[in-house]
């Protein structure tokens, strides 16, 4: 189990950083865009009507990139000051199992949607005249990513069942960690 959590542990550490590079190429792309969008519009009295479906999809897409590794380093919403006082405690890690492994199974559920979504998708985008496959094209890819990230957390978790403090574990956006 250490070789395959591992060796997942690596891979997921490529690819969310190659999406966070791709999300951040994104968002400075975005920000060109509304820029340009707006001094045509109020400098120059005019504008482009596809500065905001480009900037609208950017920002889905980034969205999606950066989702994993909020994911892998718990940037969940949560109740601190709870987490913190029962962080080392096995029922703790037991209903984090639970949690990861819905996590898990949803995000799979997801995955499976979105592909027949993308997949079947016919209309086209408005002002790009886009196939919308194209721009759906990133919710499986996305939540594939974050399924691979739920996998090594739900594989680290189970570890440190076993052996409490062997494996690090962002935990649900505490600044609380189990292991090593």
């Amino acid at each position: 189990m250490d070789t395959l959590i591992r060796q997942l542990g690596q891979l997921n550490t490529v690819l969310t950083r190659g999406a966070g590079y791709v999300a951040t190429l994104l968002l400075m792309g975005m920000l060109g865009v509304v820029i340009v969008h707006v001094f045509y519009r109020y400098v120059l009295g005019s504008s482009f009507g596809w500065t905001e479906e480009v900037s609208r999809t950017m920002m889905v897409w980034m969205a999606f990139l950066y989702f994993p590794t909020a994911h892998r380093y718990g940037m969940n919403v949560s109740l601190d000051l709870f987490i913190s006082a029962i962080a080392q405690t096995r029922a703790f890690r037991i209903v984090g199992i639970l949690i990861e492994l819905s996590v898990f199974v949803m995000l799979c559920g997801a995955i499976y949607l979105t592909y027949n979504l993308a997949a079947n998708a016919t209309s086209v985008s408005l002002s790009l005249r886009l196939p919308l496959a194209y721009v759906y094209a990133i919710m499986p890819l996305g939540f594939g990513l974050v399924a691979l990230v739920s996998l090594e957390r739900l594989l680290r978790l189970l570890a440190n069942l076993a052996e409490p403090g062997r494996y690090k574990v962002h935990v649900f956006g505490s600044a609380a960690e189990t292991g090593t």
